[in-house]
């Protein structure tokens, strides 16, 4: 193992893809063609290097169910959290931006400082991603340049004016339709809650966003750990992933002090367990240990999209349309044939 690895160790995570809006016709197709066993999630236990950031996770959780990095994605806390947090108010936003969160002006030149793929094989284009060393080179996530753009923002907007919502509007322009949106009180930005900055105005992002260059192993406590109030971090025991904003897919992650559970259900072995942990140190790099589903695809719409998509390739009685919905799949990368656990990463 090389020197510079030897403080790092394997971390434990699961990965769920769900969708709580799944019909019973979608969870019949995913569970009779998809490989699930109750077809209501995707799901994948892996395990990373411990200095693994959010960032190089993105390109790892792309690898693992199919996708082709194609569209926008973020990472997010639970909301009762981020409330928690902020207290729902600029003044606890601001506070956290650049040591939690995002800065407001972060755009995507310098989010996605390290796109730049062009040609050839996407799969080895992402595994050059998530294999380390893990160097974040964005500019905007350095700490001093987050704060000081946000001390920005704040010092631009000295006066805010807050209008009632537009439901009571809506509710007072039905007794007169002349009436006008009320200015409720004028304040600077500091001094309003989230809620009344986006009635206000739209940011580039969400105020939610969470600093990719954030190691996940400081960021998530492993189920049943304590989070302690008196510390930021570790900050939460579930983070959320969601790519593309159209289909709206998302990854619910959470971490695990060790495999016993896998280990106790006969889902992996100790020898294959020390093999995986053998390579995320000798490799720096993330290895899946457990897979329960088969890859998606992107464009598919969800995964309420992908199941009906099972449901046409396997069921219908159009050969025409089966063949299209096929090479319309294929062209995206996707293929039916089955890819043991150990070459998913």
């Amino acid at each position: 193992m090389d020197k510079s690895n030897e403080n790092i160790t394997p971390v434990r995570l699961h990965l769920e893809l769900t969708d709580a809006y799944l019909s019973d016709y979608e969870k019949r197709m995913l569970n009779r063609y998809g490989e699930t066993l109750t077809g209501g999630s995707i799901s994948r236990d892996i395990l990373i290097p411990s200095d693994m950031p959010l960032h190089n996770l993105h390109y790892a959780i792309q690898k693992l169910f199919g996708w082709q990095n194609a569209h926008l994605r973020k990472f997010q806390l639970p909301d009762p959290v981020f409330q928690k947090l902020t207290g729902g108010t600029v003044k606890g936003w601001s506070d956290l931006v650049g040591t939690l969160f995002q800065p407001p002006s972060e755009a995507e030149s310098d989010l996605f400082w390290d796109e730049d793929y062009k040609s050839g094989s996407i799969n080895t284009w992402l595994r050059k991603k998530y294999t380390g060393p893990f160097i974040y080179k964005g500019t905007l996530e350095q700490p001093e340049i987050a704060k000081q753009d946000m001390k920005e923002m704040l010092d631009y907007f000295t006066m805010i004016e807050v209008k009632e919502s537009f439901t009571d509007y809506l509710e007072r322009k039905k007794q007169n339709p002349d009436t006008e949106m009320r200015t409720i009180r004028k304040a600077p930005l500091v001094e309003l809650t989230l809620a009344e900055m986006r009635s206000a105005f739209t940011l580039e992002g969400d105020v939610e966003n969470l600093l990719e260059r954030l190691e996940v192993d400081k960021t998530i406590a492993a189920k049943a750990e304590e989070i302690q109030d008196n510390k930021l971090f570790p900050v939460t025991d579930e983070l959320n992933y969601q790519y593309d904003f159209g289909d709206d897919w998302t990854v619910k992650i959470t971490k695990y002090e060790d495999c016993a559970d896998l280990l106790h259900r006969n889902l992996i072995d100790q020898e294959e367990l020390a093999e995986a942990e053998a390579m995320v140190l000798d490799k720096h790099k993330p290895v899946c240990i457990h897979k329960q589903g088969i890859s998606v695809c992107d464009d598919v719409g969800g995964l309420s999209g992908f199941a009906n998509f099972l449901g046409t390739i396997y069921e219908s009685e159009d050969r025409l349309e089966k063949s299209e919905m096929r090479a319309w799949a294929k062209s995206l990368g996707w293929s039916a044939q089955k890819v043991s656990v150990k070459t998913l990463l």
